[in-house]
């Protein structure tokens, strides 16, 4: 528990109060007997973050947790003595290490013991034993070719190498792995260890998506739909997205049954749209589960059935949708619906999605504050919440922000910036705001 605190602190900023939290909740877990706390806790010390810089202690932290059977830190510890930081160069000792760490499935061991095989550094250079230990390392998992590209599912930073990685993905992509060039067309997406280049990426994602890796039309299929890289072309996104929930992709059923539910470049179709999220929750992509949870909850596209709903948003919190399954049984506590009615606890769980990059639940919560429900009543703070919440992309937050801004409520009265922000609800596709949008409501 500690060491998954610690890393939502690492993630969530570069706010030095924040890193150090986090590294106090590492220590606990790494002073509690988890490995991965101590691994955690070595890559603060190794990049100063949160602490002061202290290579030597990292290295003692890694050699804890690579003794403890963590991989990953065996893995680190591997680079603390191929560069000699903390401790004196050592490349026979770190080609040691990184073969641990591959056996025991860390996939950037394999990467960086393949880089040693390369260029003959601890070990007789084998050109042959590298280009194995890239492919090895591309479909390891963890922080693998297609792991990577998926990048809700990486590690928190404690075994990231980008530089290392492109190098990785590059030589994976030529040697013909899909999911390699998906993988380098997220850095090239995202500008990790390279000049961010969204036309690259956008090539590189319909390479791998010719290439037969289901994701990387997934990846290819976002470009289109938003523009990146590439023109707006939403026909072709849903093409893909298809393409890739037909190959086993289950974020591409999910989206598919996104545009499906709010007729996004298709016809509306909600009893297609709960079909695909049920297919995205079977193939393991949890928010899949939320939404089809949804689906039920208001007897869109199924039969209203509140009994599933609740089982799918706590299906969605057991695999580790936090946002989802933080607002979505927020909203279960707020109207009674299978539980007790509960608004304080429902504002709990607001705040909980909200912190956890939920727009909705930003204006879920914004909606508490605004009414006094579970909260004290505010409506400066609601007004604050419907911000942050349409400058996420949820259009009734930027509705609601309007309303605030129409009646000078928890803001100065401005029918100009109430304008403004009804169009933006509007242009979202949010109905109710348009007529606002031309003369705001007195």
């Amino acid at each position: 528990m500690y060491r998954d605190l610690g890393r939502m602190y690492a993630d969530g900023s570069r706010d030095a109060e924040d890193e150090a939290r986090a590294v106090a909740l590492f220590q606990k877990a790494c002073d509690g007997g988890y490995a991965t706390g101590c691994s955690s806790l070595g890559f603060m010390y190794e990049n100063g973050r949160g602490v002061t810089k202290d290579e030597v202690r990292a290295v003692a932290l890694y050699q804890r947790a690579c003794d403890a059977g963590e991989p990953r830190a065996c893995s680190n510890l591997g680079n603390m003595y191929a560069g000699g930081l903390g401790v004196a160069k050592d490349e026979v000792r770190a080609v040691a290490l990184y073969q641990r760490a591959c056996d025991g499935g860390a996939a950037l061991g394999c990467g960086n013991l393949g880089l040693a095989y390369e260029g003959g550094a601890g070990v007789e250079k084998d050109e042959a034993r590298a280009a194995a230990l890239f492919q090895k390392a591309c479909y390891g998992g963890d922080l693998g070719c297609g792991n990577l590209a998926l990048a809700d599912q990486s590690d928190g930073g404690v075994e990231k190498n980008e530089a290392g990685a492109v190098v990785f993905y590059q030589r994976a992509c030529d040697g013909g792995f899909a999911m390699g060039c998906s993988s380098l067309g997220y850095m090239y997406e995202l500008g990790l260890a390279v000049t961010r280049d969204k036309a690259r990426a956008v090539a590189l994602y319909q390479r791998a998506c010719d290439g037969g890796y289901a994701p990387g039309c997934v990846f290819l299929g976002n470009m289109y739909l938003q523009g990146r890289g590439v023109a707006t072309d939403e026909a072709r996104a849903l093409t893909l997205f298809q393409r890739a929930c037909d190959g086993g992709a289950a974020r591409g059923c999910a989206n598919l049954g996104r545009a499906y539910e709010g007729g996004t470049g298709v016809e509306k179709d909600e009893a297609r749209a709960a079909a695909l999220f049920q297919k995205a929750c079977d193939g393991g992509f949890v928010p899949g589960c939320s939404s089809l949870g949804g689906m039920y909850e208001r007897g869109r596209g199924v039969v209203k059935d509140e009994v599933r709903a609740l089982a799918l948003y706590e299906r969605s919190c057991d695999k580790g949708d936090v946002p989802g399954c933080y607002n979505l049984m927020g909203r279960m506590y707020t109207d009674g619906l299978q539980v007790t009615k509960d608004e304080i606890l429902a504002s709990a769980l607001f705040q909980k999605a909200c912190d956890g990059g939920s727009a909705r639940g930003c204006t879920n919560l914004g909606g508490m504050y605004e009414s006094g429900r579970g909260v004290g009543k505010d409506e400066a703070r609601a007004a604050a919440l419907y911000w942050q919440a349409c400058e996420g992309g949820n259009h009734a937050g930027c509705n609601s922000l309007g309303d605030m801004y129409a009646q000078g409520r928890g803001v100065g009265k401005d029918e100009a910036r109430a304008a403004a922000v009804y169009k933006k609800a509007c242009d979202s596709g949010y109905a109710p705001a348009c007529a606002w949008a031309k003369k705001p409501p007195n």
